[in-house]
């Protein structure tokens, strides 16, 4: 029985992290495309204003460029989680399976190191810059710097449910 409890719990664990990065991703997506729409409005007032009313509004390119800022990186888990992101396969193609499976559950790990990284360093900067006010709009920089270790955290949870998924296998294969 006690053999089949850690499987069970392994199992468990796996579909846990898939549901929450499932929904982390819907929520990032309907996000994205929110501010993509609101570009999409900021941009038009913009156009409106300059060409029908001509009294341009200072705000709405920095706005629409701060939105894109987020964007992206709100984006960049999506593509993770996605596969999207370029990846260079010539040599993990050609590897045996189980090598292959070691050799990429090490680039998971160098990745979670690199993301804790992103996300710490990014924390730093959203606190120095906190006190900065944007050019046009009554906001501190750090509200625009914040979107880079939130999307950290976010592929971080990716890259940790990437890491299970590979580890699982590999660890069974392991025992006897």
């Amino acid at each position: 029985m006690s053999s089949i409890a850690p499987k069970h719990s392994a199992r468990r664990t796996a579909g846990t992290l898939k549901w929450l990065t499932a929904s982390v991703d819907r929520l990032v997506c309907k996000a994205c495309v929110a501010l993509f729409m609101a570009i999409l409005v900021t941009m038009v007032l913009q156009v409106f204003f300059r060409y029908v009313l001509s009294a341009p509004l200072t705000w709405t390119e920095e706005l629409a460029r701060y939105m894109y800022i987020w964007a992206c990186w709100l984006g960049a888990p999506v593509a993770l989680r996605r596969g999207n992101h370029i990846v260079i396969a010539v040599v993990a193609d050609r590897l045996p399976q189980r090598i292959a499976q070691v050799t990429t559950l090490i680039i998971h790990v160098i990745s979670l190191f690199f993301l804790t990284e992103l996300a710490i360093q990014g924390i730093r900067l959203a606190i120095r810059a906190h006190t900065v006010e944007a050019i046009t709009l009554p906001i501190p920089w750090s509200m625009i710097y914040i979107a880079a270790p939130i999307s950290g955290f976010l592929m971080i949870l990716i890259t940790a449910e990437a890491v299970w998924a590979n580890l699982v296998p590999i660890v069974q294969e392991v025992k006897p």
